[in-house]
């Protein structure tokens, strides 16, 4: 494998939890020498979160693999001096304290700017950096339930429902990713550095929010397992609990689904003729569908039949069918990712890589460091002693155990 895009770029990370540290994970996927600051004795909150295995969290590993871990106490000034010089050094600097937290710090965009003025600083908070809500505490349901999300999931006569995966954070961490890509560009052509300012919520609601009812006159709200304004587009029952996922948008479709199911009268019939028509009749639509679907002891027969014509439908996969599947192993769509050193039970685990693919490189996967496992490395380059950096560790352990 030739050159790594990120390869000489430098990252200060200060993030915790998830959305921040999957961020850094994928720029030194692809290269960057990402420093991962964290707490003394404790560390990410991250190194908690289940599974664990062998004392070590599985989490922790996937959104910290590939970074270099130092342990600084930031509001110790010897703490804070190593962090102003990793700044000067570093190309992108990640945080994800609350707002204001780095400005009393001394550690805020303004001032780091001063140091170092190409430093791009993202900062990911649940609410963002501005705003009546900014200091307010945010996790990722946090995040689903002020954008729109809950709202928009779930039955229309039952409670709004939460994502099934912490959404909030994936998007946050995406974005991250892609908006330090485009102002490393932006550098690129001005020199400059700027401060990116990622919210949890804003990445849901520019998923979620739906805000026609200004124009149509009526709020969108929860439609279950079926879309609103496209039928047939959505989950439909089969025997013995089994489910097909059936989208047909344009009129070709509609007849090719027609042909498949033996209901051809239906391609014409004036209460299915038109889109706006097959929504507006949607129920009997569904009734019809899953009345076919019952012929079938098993949904994938069913499924056969439309994928060999042309429809597009899918069974839903639970995990186990992702991990066996065919097309998403050869493709690469799931990587085997190293584990921390001390982990004796399981050496790698099944994950999915980045979710994309480029034609000039191709991530590699590191391991996550031990807390504090670089110390001595980063902080003897910055100009302190061994003696020192010894010192600093003993006196920030005695500090937190006496608390």
């Amino acid at each position: 494998m030739g050159r790594q895009v990120y390869e000489n770029l430098k990252v200060l990370d200060v993030t915790n939890n998830y959305a921040g540290p999957m961020a850094g994970a994928m720029l030194a996927d692809y290269g960057a020498e990402v420093w991962h600051v964290e707490k003394p004795v404790l560390g990410d909150d991250n190194r908690y979160f289940p599974p664990i295995i062998d004392g070590i969290s599985i989490n922790y590993c996937t959104s910290n693999r590939g970074k270099k871990s130092v342990v600084l106490d930031l509001k110790d000034p010897r703490g804070a001096e190593a962090f102003r010089k990793l700044a000067a050094q570093a190309d992108v600097l990640l945080e994800s304290y609350r707002p204001g937290v780095m400005k009393k710090l001394g550690l805020d965009y303004e001032t780091l700017k001063e140091i170092n003025p190409r430093l791009i600083y993202c900062s990911i908070s649940a609410y963002g950096q501005e705003g009546p809500y900014a200091n307010r505490p945010g996790y990722d349901v946090i995040a689903q339930a002020v954008s729109g999300m809950m709202e928009m999931t779930g039955e229309p006569d039952g409670p709004p429902n939460k994502i099934g995966s912490a959404i909030g954070d994936w998007m946050g961490a995406l974005n991250a990713f892609g908006c330090i890509g485009t102002a490393l560009y932006y550098r690129s052509e001005t020199g400059e550095g700027q401060h990116i300012d990622i919210s949890l919520a804003r990445s849901l609601m520019w998923m979620a929010a739906k805000l026609d009812h200004g124009i149509t006159g009526e709020m969108q709200t929860r439609t279950g397992n079926h879309h609103s304004n496209l039928a047939p587009y959505g989950i439909f029952k089969g025997r013995n609990n089994q489910s097909v996922v059936i989208g047909v948008l344009s009129s070709k479709l509609w007849e090719t689904f027609c042909k498949v199911i033996q209901r051809t009268e239906l391609i014409n019939d004036p209460r299915f003729v038109s889109n706006d028509k097959r929504v507006e009749n949607k129920q009997l639509l569904i009734e019809i569908i899953e009345d076919w679907l019952s012929n079938f002891e098993q949904v994938s027969d069913a499924i056969d039949l439309l994928m060999v014509a042309g429809v597009p439908c899918s069974k839903i996969y639970n995990m186990k069918d992702i991990d066996k599947d065919p097309h998403f192993n050869q493709c690469g769509w799931i990587a085997d990712m190293p584990m921390a050193d001390g982990m004796t039970t399981v050496r790698t685990r099944r994950f999915p890589s980045d979710p994309f693919k480029f034609s000039a490189f191709e991530p590699v996967y590191g391991k996550a460091p031990a807390l504090g496992e670089q110390n001595h490395e980063v902080l003897e380059a910055l100009g302190f002693t061994a003696e020192e950096v010894d010192e600093m560790e003993a006196e920030w352990e005695m500090k937190v155990k006496n608390k």
